[in-house]
């Protein structure tokens, strides 16, 4: 059963990854029970310390040092400076869900190249992959005005990745809000990007 509540317009709100929240701004469309449309990350570019990212991994102590001592070796020219984990999301991916009375779940699907790794030196090291997607479900509140739920990445054991989740809240922009007067995504310098998707 499809909730009473047309879902459709613009929301705006945050994922929580890392005890970190990230801007989202979705535009939705529903038919029926079936929601379409997209989403923008407003910070799709993260860097942290190799400790901040194992812990966010769930690794055991010391797991931070291991990993820099791999990359060192890997990279044994690199300056002494200190190694970076880094990632970058484009900033736009396409929706695809449903809404069920209250429940409303969706796929959100990267449009372009995700990029995951260390930074070393100059140098990155690292996990490129086209079509990222994560997963998020939500409860619709009473006045349909707010979406709460959880987001999660399903493990890879190809990649060696696993399972990561968190928090999002999604609120619906004033009606007088028309697309081509929200606030664009913010820009974000990248200049660590550039140094892998030039040819």
């Amino acid at each position: 059963m499809s909730s009473a509540i047309d879902l459709t317009g613009r929301w705006v709100g945050h994922y929580v990854q890392g005890g970190q929240e990230y801007p989202i701004l979705a535009d939705l469309v529903q038919a029926g029970p079936r929601l379409s449309g997209s989403m923008h990350d407003g910070h799709p570019d993260r860097e942290c310390s190799t400790f901040e990212a194992a812990v966010e991994a769930g690794l055991p102590p010391g797991a931070d040092e291991q990993i820099e001592a791999r990359l060192r070796d890997l990279v044994p020219d690199a300056p002494a400076g200190p190694i970076r984990y880094v990632s970058h999301l484009p900033p736009v991916s396409v929706l695809e869900g449903r809404c069920d009375g209250s429940t409303v779940s969706f796929r959100k699907t990267y449009q372009g190249t995700s990029f995951g790794g260390y930074k070393v030196g100059d140098k990155l090291i690292g996990m490129k992959r086209d079509g990222h997607t994560v997963h998020y479900e939500g409860r619709l509140g009473s006045d349909g005005r707010e979406i709460a739920g959880q987001w999660w990445i399903d493990a890879d054991s190809a990649a060696g990745t696993r399972r990561t989740e968190g928090a999002f809240v999604l609120r619906r922009a004033p009606s007088a809000e028309s697309p081509a007067a929200a606030p664009a995504a913010e820009e974000v310098k990248r200049p660590w990007w550039k140094r892998w998707s030039s040819p």
